[in-house]
């Protein structure tokens, strides 16, 4: 009989209770504070002559429906209970007191227990900010077995205390791999995203399956954190008032912004313009410089799309743990701060005549290799393939430089960007990086020399650094405000 049915005074061995309850013990889970449980319970009677059954609610806020029942010898009658969980918080037991003609003084007790949450008000709208309603959509889908002591403190304990710590609204799917058909979805799951079932219990949140308790413990903290920040960026990114549309645009804005600033970076302009003039010195004609041209900044394109894609995805598996994330984002905004006033110092040092005493150029060893490769190709005759290789190593050796702007950015997307969206912003920000690439290689095939594009450049040089500071300023508000 259930073990959970227990004399005030205790149970002698030889004395078995006559009544048996289904479920043997209430297990409400996981609530939260304000919510009411309701069980169906059914009470069998296994003594030899009909029973008075009676429930008796040791709290107000318990209570059953119907408050007794006769139940005949081998038969059952179901109660409906209730908790009202709007005093309690934190890990909750109660109990009913049952009753029957054949009790002698002695009640049994029916136990019931589970985890209440913290309420958690929601933000004023004047505020800006989402409430916990809105907050909600974090699904988790867990792949356990039931009765597994792990995974039901799991459930019980680990999960509500994250959601206090993180102030996050877990919506938890609780799959039992003991149906073949739930298994079979977690194999799947599984194999859709490029790995097999390797250890119990599994948990499934968006794109990413955890497997192990270990794994889960690790790795969940940081995935409940970058969820949130993704729910809350997208609830708070909702067009109101007709706005449609303007929450995406100023999302653009400031990656577009530093697309193009960073294509006019003194360090890669200058590589520009010594291209062209050792093209000129090779006897290049206008058309052989146009096709030059296209080729290189398209192998200049896929370059910084490739080593941007692949800092990307380190950036973001590192933004997964909490305090790589913490630390990224603190690390991000002091070097950005760093960028702008030396950006600000160079502005003055370009009013000053003194442009070659800059502090953010590149170094005098990558300037000689980057201008020993291209006087190397500009007289060869394969002309697709150097051209290629040519964007190709300039790519790298500039990249010390135009760092300055990118990685700033990867990291802002990596934290801030849904996968598909952070990967089209990439592409956009590196189409703009090569906008004037493009503007310079036709102004060349229309005739427009090096020199008066040089003496162009040289005019606006202040002002390109002026634009990159603002450039830094921006990224490191927005990292702070995000």
């Amino acid at each position: 009989m259930s073990s959970c049915l227990l004399s005030a005074e205790g149970l002698a061995p030889s004395e078995e209770p006559s009544l048996e309850f289904s479920p043997p013990q209430w297990k409400f889970g996981m609530i939260t504070k304000g919510d009411i449980a309701r069980e169906s319970l059914v009470v069998a009677n296994r003594g030899k002559s009909a029973e008075n059954v009676t429930l008796i609610p040791t709290c107000t806020c318990l209570s059953v429906t119907p408050a007794s029942r006769r139940i005949e010898a081998g038969s059952s009658a179901s109660f409906e209970l209730a908790y009202d969980s709007k005093d309690d918080e934190g890990k909750t037991s109660r109990g009913f007191i049952a009753k029957t003609d054949d009790s002698q003084g002695k009640p049994l007790y029916y136990l019931l227990g589970g985890v209440v949450r913290a309420e958690r008000p929601s933000t004023p709208a004047s505020a800006g900010g989402v409430d916990a309603q809105a907050r909600s959509g974090i699904e988790l889908r867990y792949y356990y077995t039931p009765g597994c002591r792990s995974c039901d403190n799991f459930i019980t304990n680990e999960l509500p205390q994250l959601e206090i710590h993180y102030g996050v609204n877990a919506n938890l799917v609780r799959c039992d791999l003991l149906d073949p058909k739930v298994y079979e979805e977690l194999a799947s799951a599984a194999k859709e995203l490029g790995t097999s079932v390797t250890a119990i219990p599994a948990l499934r949140i968006g794109n990413v399956l955890l497997q192990g308790d270990a794994e889960i413990e690790s790795r969940l903290p940081g995935l409940l954190m970058v969820s949130r920040d993704a729910t809350d960026a997208a609830q708070t990114s909702q067009p109101r008032n007709g706005s449609a549309g303007k929450g995406a645009s100023l999302a653009i804005v400031p990656i577009l912004v530093a697309g193009l600033v960073d294509g006019v970076n003194p360090c890669a302009f200058t590589t520009l313009i010594f291209l062209l003039a050792s093209l000129a010195l090779a006897g290049r004609g206008r058309t052989e410089v146009l096709v030059i041209g296209a080729l290189f900044t398209l192998s200049v394109f896929l370059t910084y799309l490739g080593v941007g894609l692949g800092l990307f995805a380190a950036l973001r598996a590192a933004s997964a743990v909490a305090i790589v994330s913490l630390i990224l984002r603190w690390l991000l905004f002091a070097v950005l701060v760093v960028f702008a006033a030396l950006s600000v110092y160079d502005y003055f040092k370009i009013q000053a005549g003194k442009a070659s005493e800059i502090l953010l150029q590149l170094p005098n060893s990558l300037k000689l290799k980057i201008h020993a490769s291209i006087r190397n190709r500009a007289k060869t005759a394969a002309l697709a393939g150097s051209s290629l290789a040519l964007g190709f190593l300039v790519s790298i050796f500039e990249f010390a430089c135009t760092a300055q702007v990118y990685l700033p950015t990867l990291a802002y997307l990596a934290r801030q960007k849904g996968r598909s969206d952070a990967i089209g912003l990439l592409v956009l920000y590196n189409l703009c990086f090569i906008a004037p690439l493009v503007v310079v290689f036709i102004a060349s095939y229309l005739g427009v020399g090096s020199k008066k594009i040089a003496t162009i450049f040289q005019k606006r040089m202040g002002a390109v650094k002026l634009g990159l500071a603002a450039v830094f300023i921006v990224l490191a508000v927005m990292t702070l405000l995000t």
